[in-house]
């Protein structure tokens, strides 16, 4: 682990852009041929997006791969977080480099690597168009105001920068001061302590509906991470028309799902569940919209791990998701679901070369800023600065006025943070941030469910009677499924069975039969079976234990060995 915060790079990183050495579909696309010469990865498309991308899975393991207990990896689960289609392939990168080695060798054998680099890749390459602004959905055009129109207020690029960031327009009922630190920064006013305000913000751009709103109808498309069935927003922006209504969702839902051997999934989202983990609590109508005590155990000592794994304490608060993958996961698909953005901008000291505060200060995303004093209000704004100026990022468009036809004789400045700048990390940490997240899932890895017959006895009762009785055990740290899994079905339950010979026929118990929940860290069940054999002995019999996320067991009985005991 490193000393610090895996997320904050001690030395500063060599000059970069935003997305500079970032990768658009096309390159994208040959990094994933790249990886699919290895022996170990078989990259195939699960669909053509409407644009005609393909919605690429990368397929790790040995052997029969669908065969084995899965563990499923998706990448920018937020078009705007283009960072985790990188850390995908890099984990998938690091499994092929690694496979000579024991451990490695040892997970692979057992179980299977589903990666999903880029989920969405229409919205992702808006990454990459210009002007550049952060995006939200893919390519469907979309009526995001509900007025039957589509697409008709868009933002547009006022200062011709080839950037959409923010307009404010000087206004002293507004809800925005300047920070006194850094002009550049605002927040928000506290009329109780006798402040009024300063400034309203918009996005960039002009009223061209004339409705008195600005830029609400952008055509956005439809969000992958706001179009699944749990938590989901009707007529919200970016929602979709109904849920699972995109090519990227359903397909990725129709794999998920024809993958009965799928036992946890690991998201690269805002939605996060290991730095903060979801929070209990009473289920209204016995509906589950709060994570199971039980299962919040064994998630807890999971994100406790990722915390320490990667260091640093400087974890932002969880985004709260509507319609979001993550939850869609664990709630209505039922299998374990591991959220985490991957990364974010660090708590970073101030530069010692401070930035000029004068009120007429207009500012460079290049300078340093001041740590916030004022009751810590603009915080956030002034440490994404200092990561920047630290990083000599050229992240932050200086307030410059403009003459803006909806607001004659206003004052109106054009500036702020550039698009993704804040959602994305310098190209020069992917190496570090995708060796620490392969790390942490060959940890997951180490702590699936284990199923194994712990104990087996067959008996002789007399007259050609035999009673067997066995027991099945759970050695890995998980249980073999969630509780809502579990309860759902949705999760093959693990099931065990007595393989009798010809001639042999059961008197008392179903030959086969599912078990109960098994706990982690040693959760037993146990079965018995009685039967008849013919009087010419049969060799002997065999138990099976058995579920796709789980994998298998089986022993052996001698009936001779028991006859004559």
């Amino acid at each position: 682990m490193l000393a610090g915060s895996m997320f904050a790079v001690d030395s500063a990183a060599e000059a970069a852009q935003p997305l500079e050495g970032y990768d658009n579909y096309e390159a994208f696309r040959a990094r994933v041929e790249e990886l699919n010469q290895s022996e170990l990865i078989t990259a195939t498309s699960l669909a053509k997006t409407l644009e005609g991308r393909d919605v690429m899975l990368l397929t790790v393991g040995t052997g029969e791969v669908h065969q084995k207990p899965a563990l499923v990896v998706v990448g920018n689960v937020e078009a705007a977080q283009l960072f985790g289609t990188h850390l995908a392939l890099g984990i998938a990168k690091r499994f092929a480099q690694q496979a000579d080695q024991e451990k490695v060798h040892d997970l692979l054998d057992r179980y299977t690597i589903y990666i999903i680099p880029r989920p969405s890749p229409d919205a992702a390459e808006k990454c990459f168009a210009t002007p550049r602004r952060r995006p939200v959905g893919n390519a469907r055009k979309t009526d995001d105001d509900r007025d039957h129109q589509f697409g008709e207020d868009p933002p547009e690029d006022l200062n011709g920068d080839g950037a959409i960031t923010l307009m404010r327009v000087a206004d002293e009922t507004g809800p925005l001061r300047s920070h006194p630190d850094d002009p550049r920064v605002m927040f928000a006013a506290d009329r109780t302590k006798g402040e009024s305000g300063q400034w309203r913000t918009y996005v960039e751009g002009i009223d061209n509906d004339k409705d008195g709103k600005f830029n609400e109808d952008a055509g956005d498309g439809v969000a992958f991470n706001r179009n699944f069935t749990f938590r989901y927003r009707y007529f919200s922006a970016g929602a979709g028309p109904h849920q699972v209504s995109e090519i990227e969702t359903r397909a990725i839902a129709d794999f998920l799902f024809e993958r009965t051997n799928v036992a946890a999934v690991f998201a690269f989202t805002p939605d996060d569940n290991l730095r903060h983990t979801w929070t209990t609590g009473k289920n209204p109508r016995n509906i589950p919209v709060h994570i199971d005590a039980d299962d919040l155990r064994y998630v807890s000592v999971l994100g406790k791990q990722y915390r320490q794994r990667h260091g640093g304490q400087e974890f932002p608060k969880a985004a709260a998701g509507s319609g979001s993958f993550s939850e869609w996961v664990y709630y209505h698909y039922g299998r374990w679901s591991l959220a985490s953005p991957g990364w974010w901008i660090p708590q970073t000291d101030a530069p010692a070369a401070e930035a000029d505060a004068t009120a007429d200060h207009n500012g460079n995303g290049n300078e340093p800023s001041k740590t916030p004093s004022y009751e810590n209000r603009g915080a956030d704004d002034i440490n994404a600065l200092n990561f920047l100026a630290a990083h000599d990022i050229d992240g932050f468009v200086d307030w410059t006025p403009i003459e803006h036809p909806d607001f004659p004789g206003q004052r109106v400045e054009v500036g702020g943070f550039l698009p993704l700048v804040r959602d994305n990390p310098p190209a020069a940490q992917f190496e570090e941030l995708a060796e620490h997240h392969y790390h942490f899932l060959v940890d997951v890895l180490g702590k699936m469910p284990q199923l194994a017959i712990q104990e087996a006895e067959v008996a002789a009762l007399g007259g050609g009677v035999f009673r067997v009785e066995a027991t099945a055990i759970n050695r890995g740290f998980l249980p073999t499924s969630s509780v809502i899994g579990y309860r759902s079905k949705l999760a093959q339950r693990v099931q065990i069975a007595l393989d009798l010979p010809e001639g042999a026929a059961l008197i008392r118990g179903p030959q086969r039969r599912r078990l109960p929940r098994l706990a982690g860290s040693g959760g037993t069940a146990t079965h018995s079976w009685l039967f008849r054999a013919d009087s010419d002995l049969p060799a002997g019999v065999r138990v099976r234990a058995w579920t796709p996320v789980v994998g298998e067991d089986e022993v052996e009985l001698q009936l001779e060995e028991a006859a004559t005991e």
